[in-house]
């Protein structure tokens, strides 16, 4: 089986999707990232932003717990945790060229740059949370709330490039949408649905048998994390309060339409 180096964070999310992709594909090592803790830091808000914020990333929290449920460790012994912003050290170069993988699995780090992604170049397979190229960047399963756009919510698994979410794509899903979802449901069950998809999409790719297609970056949004502010998430919750979900189901297959993706396992 081909060897996979798992570039990831270090949250729940990322160790339940380690354990997952372990399943089916030989992960033999795990290298975890620690988080910028900058967008979820309430510290220097007003109290109402700082509540709001603050009420946001607990629902997450609780919603992954939830949905997830008790994660245990990274599924490998070879597991190396890294300070937030050393993705790219000439220290985590030679650590992932010691392993030998014939692929490297993005899913949560910071943005890969080289001198590994020239190394392990059109052999970087990224977990985007985001539908390429409608939205990119950061947050890009929230905004789609923000915008009254739920359809927009999924994920991309593309190779990667070092322009953000850019790479051409393999695949990409959409969770199953249903009336009491909120952003953390839809949210999480879109990891559930990568994390699914993610190995045969490798396997196929690895063999020749399915393409990579390249994106048209002309159009879409783009979100940085400085964009993510408490009127955003009160936008959000305004949104969903008047409907947005129920709109979304009314009419999900002509919404979606809007927004073609590619199908995962498509030959």
């Amino acid at each position: 089986m081909h060897r996979i180096v798992l570039l990831t964070g270090n949250g729940l999310r990322h160790r339940w999707f380690a354990q997952r992709l372990a399943r089916e594909l030989n992960v033999v090592a795990v290298l975890g990232e620690a988080k910028s803790a900058a967008i979820t830091s309430t510290a220097e808000l007003p109290p109402d932003d700082a509540n709001v914020v603050g009420k946001h990333f607990a629902e997450r929290d609780a919603v992954e717990k939830k949905l997830l449920g008790d994660v245990p460790p990274f599924p490998t012994k070879d597991v190396q945790e890294i300070p937030f912003g050393t993705l790219n050290s000439p220290e985590v170069y030679d650590w992932v060229r010691r392993r030998a993988p014939d692929f490297l699995v993005l899913y949560g780090s910071g943005i890969l740059k080289s001198p590994l992604l020239d190394h392990y170049d059109g052999r970087v397979i990224n977990l985007h949370l985001g539908l390429s190229p409608y939205y990119r960047g950061s947050g890009t399963n929230f905004w789609p709330f923000v915008n009254g756009e739920p359809e927009c919510v999924g994920a991309t698994i593309h190779l990667a490039v070092l322009k953000v979410d850019a790479g051409a794509i393999l695949g990409q899903v959409r969770p199953d949408p249903e009336p009491a979802d909120r952003i953390h449901e839809m949210g999480t069950k879109t990891i559930m649905a990568a994390a699914r998809a993610m190995p045969g999409l490798i396997s196929l790719y690895a063999a020749g048998r399915i393409p990579a297609q390249k994106q048209d970056l002309s159009g879409g949004r783009v979100y940085r994390n400085r964009d993510f502010n408490a009127e955003a998430v009160r936008t959000a919750w305004r949104n969903l309060d008047c409907g947005v979900m129920r709109d979304y189901l009314t009419d999900v297959k002509a919404r979606q339409a809007k927004f073609p993706i590619v199908e995962p396992l498509a030959a």
